[in-house]
């Protein structure tokens, strides 16, 4: 960019800013898990707050196709998963934060299903991290998830 005019290429954006501090490598996932927990809890509250004014059968569709795979996919994707790969280092490889990015996305869902359930959401999180990192597209997540939770209550309610 401006390297070749014999201006420094960090002016510009060039270079990528690291952050090895040994401190923050080890407290950003944890953290990342516990807003991951308080935003699952604030999805929920919002997405019940909606499901007043809808039938009960139509609601539950509309939180699971709907608003948890927007509010989800933009939250882990954009403040986890995106975040972890900035940092650099260990905790900036790509299975590092598709894997850290989908064991926060377990431990959110315990804050409202059973554990079993948020054990399984982990598989669907890894692959849709996958999709992330391939393709940088937040709208893909979204369809995918929303893909996922159909499935779910397809599996569920037969």
């Amino acid at each position: 960019c401006g390297a070749a005019h014999g201006i420094p290429a960090r002016l510009f954006g060039d270079k990528k800013r690291v952050n090895r501090d040994p401190t923050s490598a080890v407290l950003a996932p944890f953290g990342a898990g516990l807003m991951a927990v308080f935003i699952a809890v604030a999805a929920y509250a919002v997405a019940s707050t909606v499901s007043h004014t809808l039938p009960s059968h139509m609601a539950q569709i509309a939180k699971s196709l709907i608003v948890a795979p927007l509010i989800e996919e933009l939250f882990f994707r954009g403040v986890v998963h995106s975040p972890l790969r900035a940092h650099g280092g260990f905790w900036g490889r790509p299975w590092v934060a598709i894997v850290v990015t989908a064991a926060c996305f377990g431990i959110a869902h315990l804050a409202t299903t059973p554990m079993a359930h948020a054990a399984m959401v982990v598989a669907p999180a890894v692959v849709i991290g996958w999709a992330y990192e391939r393709t940088r597209s937040i709208g893909l997540c979204i369809a995918l998830h929303s893909a996922a939770n159909a499935v779910w209550i397809f599996y569920w309610s037969v």
